[in-house]
This record gives structure tokens, sequence and C-alpha cells, in this order.
């Protein structure tokens, strides 16, 4: 439902629950209005930049009206239509979301990732995967781990005793991609390695080794070095590209070119200007070879290690290559890491994207516990953790052994969660960063506790801050209003063709025109002679019939002969009025295809029908259905104001 927020009173709102220092100010139909709704109502639309400020009592009549108007909609049962239902739903989820996304956030958490983003560890790995995911099902149970752990410790045990990496990497890995450059994974930083590898990783000094698990299997990990972030660079390029499989002269002939690209840089040549020329790289030869910022690991490897080798801004690379070709790189930019507030952010979109958010709103979570009186029931949650042992928790046979399951998991103030709704949340969610069943089915429930006491907060919003409270029965009342006065005063007034003459007839002394308006038709014809015969043809003819006249005979089968155009028009709004029937100027342009024109019509003194005048006569008309109607409504619901409203400081 579109609403369109036309008087200040749709700005009506303000529910907050009683108190003994919220006195009843207002009781309309048996229903009461504390004295916090109406102050807040009073206070935003009377505020000291408000441009029709009301007094007290103006206000507490427009106030009573607004609520009678709100009372009807909703003895018409307004409120219960679906489409209104799911209007206010959609308004409420807008307006709940940052309430619920400002939960307190694990900062410590937050801050040991952006402590790992300052620096850059470079490490190789021996994988010894689980079975599940040698062929692509992670679905991996606590005995599927034993044996591979028992093999990864006793591979790391011949690393620690003097054994070379390179060779266990050749002996046992069964990551086929590292294992031809020795287990070789690259530099990362914060957030760019699975968590449990990170911390071990980021603990590690070179030369060390560890050993971590991931959702594939242990891995035995070796940090060959380490160094600070150097953050990001902007940079310029050419490229002169070599073909897959290059022969020896293309090569020749691509290096030759690049280097004489290089010797012209060194001369002084302009590097945009011959990126422009001579670049290979269409993409980015059109910007002078500009490339976007990048960080250390954004870019191949060779390319990388010359521009950030490069230390000053304008400094250019010799020729190298890569993958792509031949390439010749100009820095344009240095920034560092940003600082922690400017990182916070974007820390946490990672973390939630990682599917860590339980983790990274833990300090919300206990805290809701707290304040919703959150109880576990431990047998429960032990019976699932036990069942995840040898049944994966998103397959059926689980789902099966618990979905219609009435045993309490636990409660949230008086509401009871059971296992089954658990089950049902969890074909919802199955969703996890772990695969390893226990741990799935641990971080689901967790999952499951979020979700729940999220819910709980959103269902208490309006209790926790009035201003939210505010804002819902601001559109909540707004909407009703609209709907009702829609049906009672909008549409009547704007389709009520009778009425609307009736009490413009009734009162033709409001509608008086300062200067004379032309009411008819503008006729263009192809030329003046065309224009007498039409003139006369329709001499003794009354304005419309001599309009449904030419339409006839002079647009059926001749198009172009004719335009019609109607209006009403007071002096200066037409030049071909003004000339005719004003005798005020010369109109000098007509429409193209066009030579003469003639006025078939009137001019008034005064509006001889609403329609002369309509947009005036609907507004006045909806005020005088509007009056009617209010004065009904206040006979039909009982109103009481209470002395404390008007005695008010």
């Amino acid at each position: 439902m579109k609403k369109y927020f036309l008087p200040s009173l749709m700005m009506i709102t303000g529910f907050v629950t009683a108190q003994t220092n919220d006195p009843v100010v207002m009781t309309i139909n048996g229903n009461d209005v504390r004295k916090s709704e109406f102050e807040y109502v009073y206070n935003k639309n009377n505020n000291a930049e408000s441009i029709d400020r009301k007094s007290l009592e103006d206000y507490v009549e427009l106030f009573k009206n607004f609520k009678l108007k709100v009372q009807e909609a909703k003895i018409r049962q307004l409120d219960t239509i679906p489409e209104f239902i799911n209007e206010q739903a959609a308004y409420r989820r807008q307006l709940a979301k940052p309430y619920l996304d400002s939960l307190e956030t694990d900062i410590h958490l937050i801050r040991k990732e952006y402590d790992r983003m300052k620096s850059f560890v470079e490490i190789s790995h021996i994988l010894l995967p689980f079975q599940g995911a040698l062929n692509n099902k992670f679905k991996i149970f606590p005995a599927d781990t034993v044996e591979v752990y028992k093999k990864a410790v006793q591979v790391y045990n011949h690393i620690r005793n003097g054994e070379s990496f390179d060779q266990m990497v050749q002996e046992y890995s069964l990551d086929d991609q590292s294992k031809a450059n020795n287990g070789y994974l690259g530099w990362f930083s914060g957030l760019q390695l699975n968590l449990n590898m990170e911390d071990v990783v980021f603990d590690l000094q070179p030369g060390e080794v560890g050993i971590a698990r991931s959702n594939f299997g242990y891995h035995i990990l070796k940090v060959l070095n380490k160094m600070d972030n150097p953050g990001q660079v902007k940079a310029s390029h050419i490229l002169i590209r070599l073909p897959n499989g290059a022969d020896p002269e293309q090569v020749a002939k691509a290096e030759n070119k690049i280097d004489s690209i290089y010797l012209a840089l060194s001369d002084g040549a302009d590097f945009a200007g011959l990126a422009k020329e001579t670049s290979d790289d269409k993409g980015t030869a059109a910007r002078g070879g500009e490339l976007n910022w990048f960080g250390y690991r954004d870019m191949v490897k060779e390319f990388r290690d010359e521009v950030f080798a490069l230390k000053n801004i304008g400094d250019i690379t010799h020729p190298f290559k890569s993958q792509f070709g031949f390439h010749v790189a100009q820095l344009t930019g240095k920034k560092p890491l940003e600082p922690f507030e400017e990182k916070q952010s974007e820390i946490e979109n990672l973390l939630k994207r990682s599917g860590l958010s339980v983790a990274l709103y833990q300090p919300a979570v206990e805290r809701l516990k707290k304040e919703f009186g959150f109880f576990y029931n431990e047998q429960t949650r032990q019976n699932l953790v036990n069942s995840a042992i040898t049944l994966y928790p998103t397959d059926s046979l689980f789902a099966a052994a618990y979905a219609d399951s009435k045993t309490v998991l636990f409660n949230v103030n008086d509401t009871v969660y059971t296992a089954g709704d658990f089950i049902r949340f969890l074909k919802k969610e199955p969703h996890s960063p772990n695969n390893i069943s226990t741990e799935l089915l641990e971080e689901r429930l967790k999952a499951y506790e979020y979700s729940v006491l999220l819910d709980a907060l959103n269902r208490d919003l309006e209790n926790r801050y009035p201003e939210f409270a505010n804002l819902i029965r601001e559109f909540y009342d707004g909407s009703l209003m609209f709907e009702i006065c829609k049906t009672e005063v909008w549409d009547k007034a704007s389709f009520d063709t009778a009425g609307l003459q009736k009490f413009f007839e009734d009162n033709r002394q409001l509608y008086i025109w300062d200067e004379p308006y032309y009411k008819g038709y503008i006729v263009f014809a192809k030329d003046a002679k065309t224009a007498k015969k039409m003139q006369k043809k329709t001499a003794k003819k009354n304005t419309e019939e001599a309009v449904n006249y030419l339409n006839e005979k002079y647009k059926t089968g001749e198009a172009l002969s004719i335009k019609i155009e109607k209006g009403l028009f007071k002096k200066g709004e037409n030049p071909f009025v003004d000339e005719q029937a004003f005798k005020s100027g010369k109109a000098e342009t007509l429409p193209e295809g066009f030579g003469s024109f003639f006025l078939v019509g009137k001019t008034l003194n005064a509006p001889e029908e609403y329609t002369d005048t309509r947009g005036m006569v609907v507004t006045d008309y909806q005020d005088y259905l509007e009056e009617i109607w209010l004065k009904e409504l206040n006979e039909k619901y009982p109103v009481e104001i209470h002395d404390i409203l008007l005695n008010r400081e």
C-alpha cells in the first residue's frame, strides 16, 4: 500500500508501557493514551522549527480526532488485512535492523585478526586428508580423524627429528597441487587462512613446524618467512603479451619491444602516453596503464615482487616476465595498513562471511542469556552431541530421531525450546564452517541459541527503546489513518462528481476569479482556407458539438489536417489564446505542419462548473466530508480528556 503522509498528524505515534510516572491523559472508547505518547507527538510536531505550531488546546483536539480515526480503522479491522500486516512487518524489520546489527562484538577476536593483518607469513604444508575429503564427501565423524591425526603426529615427529620437510612432502602429502612445489602455499595475512591453521602459523617462527586441522584433514605447516604487511600500492604497467606456447622467436620479439619501451622511459618518455600507444593490456592501456590499488597477495608473484620492491613514487621496474608476457611497471602510490578503527567493520564482515557470526557476537549472546533467563537442559544437549558421533546432523536419520521430540533443550524466560525445534532450525540453516559431525552440531546449537536470543531481543525492542516504540506506533497509526481517510474522505471527494458539483453550486462565492479565463479548444488547421471552412461549418454548433464534428470530419483519413488542444487559460498562459481571446500579442510560431488556427470556446469571468476549478473544490469538499465524518466519530465513541493534560506544566 502506497503511503502519502499528508498532514503533520501522520507523524503521530508513541507507546510506552504504563508506569507510575506515565499517567493516562486521554481515554478513547476505553483505550488509554498515556502522557509519554502525547508528549512525544506534541513535541515532535511543535518543535522550534515547526511552521505550524499549535497551542496545547488546539493540539489536544487534533490528537483526539486523529485517535478517533485510528479507532474507527481498528473497529473495521483494517489492521487485519494481509497487505497491511505484511507492510507493517516489513517496516518493522527495516527499523529493527540497526538495533539488532549493533550488538556488542568480541573486540578481542577482532583485534587479534587485525594484529595478524599487520604481517604476512610464508608457508608450506603437508596435507594428510580425511577419507571423506578425498572424494568430496565432507561428512566427517570423530572416528575418521583418529588415524589421520596419528599419522600427522608421526610425520611431524620425523621432521622434528631432522628429516627433510621437502622429502616428507613428497612422501606423505596428498595435496597434488602444492606437492609439485614442495608443499608451497604462499604468503598469508589475517583472515586469509582457515582459523585453526592461522592460530598455528602466526605463533611459529621461520623454520618451525606445527600441526593444524582444517575441514580437509591435518596439515603439517612450516613457516618459511615472515614480513611486515607493506600495505597497498598503486601502479601502472605496460604489457607486451606472449601467446600461450610462444616460440623462441616470439619471445625474443616481445623482449626486444619491452626493452625499447624501457629505454624510452629511461630517456624521459611519458609512461601514460607509451602505455596508451604500446600496451597489450587493453583494459588499462586507455587509462595510461593504471591499475587499481592492490595488496601483496593480489598479483602474480613476479609482478608483486617487482612492484613492491620499488621505494619511491615514480620509480620504474626493469623489464620482467610473468605468465602473461613482459612488463614494465611504475609505482604511483603507497598506503600502509589502515588503522584499527577503519578496518574494524571490514574484519567483522569477513568473520561473518566465514560463518563466525556466533563467535563474533559471543559477548552479546552471553549478556542476552542473563537478561532473558536462558537455561540449558544439559542432558538433552549431551544426547544430541552423542548422537552426532555416529549420525551426521544434517542427515535424515539424525533428524528422524529428534524431529518430533518435545524434550526441552533450553528455556528463554518462560518459553520452552525443544530438540524438535532445533531440528527444524537445522533443516533451514544447515551450513557451518565445520564438517566434523560433533563440531558441526555444537556450532549449529550455538547458532540456534543466537537465533532464538536475537528473536527474543527483536520482540522486546519496544520495551527497551522508547524511540523504537514511537516509530513503530507512528507508522502503524499513520497507515491506519491513511487507509480510513482514503475510504471515507479522499476517494469520496475524488470520485463523487455529483457531490462535487453540488458543493460547488452551494459555494460559488468561494471560487471567484480575479481575471477572466478562456475555456475551450485551440484548433490548428493546415492552412487559412481550411481554417475558414472549419469555422463556417461549426459556427452554429455549441463547443462540444463543434469539436466532435471536427474530429469526425477531419481526422478520419486526414490525420495531419487538424490538431486540437483543450484547456483553461488565463492571459499570458498561451500565445494563441492571448491573440484571439484576449486580443493581446501575436502567436509567432505554429506547430510544424500547420499554417492557421482558431478557437472554439468562450471567455469566462467566473467558473461555470466545478471542473473549472477542480483542485480547490476537491480540497474544500474533502474538508467538508471530514468535518461531517469527525462529528459522527465524536458522537460514536466516548472520549475522556483528563485534567492532567490541559493543566500540564
